[in-house]
């Protein structure tokens, strides 16, 4: 089993076309209009559908280093560009259940958001993310993991006014 072999200009044009059906599906969201707030529902989306259409002009137009061997629009081939037997993402070797464990870990995030609070399953889920990557600085995991959760929770609660599922937590 293989690598998956995309060019880079080719998973631009997929980026980019996902961006683009993105970017019309979110000007469709209605604006917020009983009250006056900055921060629309629909901004985010747009903003995060623009900044997605703008990296992938970014990467259909990336040059790639001569040294490596591999054109701007061609393949990796087996020889020059595969990552070799330690360069693997994370401890299964194949790419495919990989990025179905990951994906597996997202909806298990997704759904003990709410009845385990945001603070407490993003905490966890960052922490048990960077540890299957292979990162072995568990007390900087750990730190890590629980400032940015927290962060991003007073962040959104106390800036934005968005409400986060608090979970078992009093605030």
């Amino acid at each position: 089993m293989g690598p998956f072999r995309f060019s880079d200009r080719t998973l631009a044009v997929a980026i980019g076309l996902f961006a683009a059906g993105y970017l019309v599906l979110a000007f469709d969201l209605p604006d917020f209009t009983a009250v006056q707030v900055p921060v629309q529902p629909a901004t985010l989306p747009r903003w995060l559908g623009a900044v997605l259409l703008l990296l992938a002009v970014l990467l259909f137009f990336q040059r790639r280093d001569p040294e490596a061997g591999v054109g701007a629009d061609s393949a990796p081939t087996a020889t020059t560009a595969s990552p070799g037997p330690d360069a693997r993402l994370g401890r299964i070797g194949d790419t495919r259940l990989e990025l179905a464990l990951f994906a597996a870990s997202i909806a298990v995030y997704i759904a003990l958001l709410e009845p385990v609070g945001f603070l407490i399953s993003t905490a966890v889920y960052l922490a048990g993310a960077t540890a299957y990557l292979g990162y072995r600085r568990h007390w900087v995991t750990g730190l890590l993991s629980v400032g940015v959760a927290a962060g991003l929770y007073f962040l959104m609660s106390d800036f934005l006014n968005v409400a986060l599922p608090p979970g078992p937590l009093p605030f």
